[in-house]
């Protein structure tokens, strides 16, 4: 099966199903939307792992220049995104973090998995990975 279009919003995000790596990858090429890009976008991948039972997500902001609106920060914080994670059948995450030359603060990197962790208890796995090979790695591990 080979890579597949899940949504693409110009400028901001491109999701696809992953064969190799079983998972729903989103690319963010900016986080920061005044609209309502980032959640619409987030919902619809959430919708497609839902209808395809996927496991496995990786956010890529690898070459993001921009983080998240402080609303949709608090979106992705908050009660309904939580609901949305533990009504999906979602076991791993990966978080593949921002390149120092996008100039993004990376300081909230190093909570991130604990945060992770404890927001969706014991039934999801977190790691950031450096590298999409980290993540292939991560994602292959069978889970204990």
């Amino acid at each position: 099966m080979a890579e597949r279009v899940v949504h693409h919003a110009e400028g901001l995000v491109r999701v696809t199903w992953q064969p190799e790596l079983q998972a729903i990858y989103l690319k963010w090429l900016s986080e920061y939307d005044e609209g309502t890009r980032v959640r619409d976008a987030v919902l619809t991948a959430l919708a497609w792992v839902r209808t395809n039972r996927v496991e496995h997500w990786v956010a890529d902001v690898s070459t993001s220049p921009y983080a998240l609106s402080d609303r949709d920060y608090e979106w992705v914080s908050g009660e309904e995104f939580r609901a949305a994670i533990l009504d999906s059948p979602l076991r791993k995450f990966v978080l593949i973090p921002p390149l120092p030359d996008t100039g993004q603060d990376t300081a909230w990197v190093a909570d991130w998995e604990r945060n992770t962790l404890s927001r969706f208890g014991g039934r999801v796995s977190a790691r950031v990975c450096a590298t999409l090979d980290d993540a292939r790695l991560f994602l292959a591990e069978t889970v204990a």
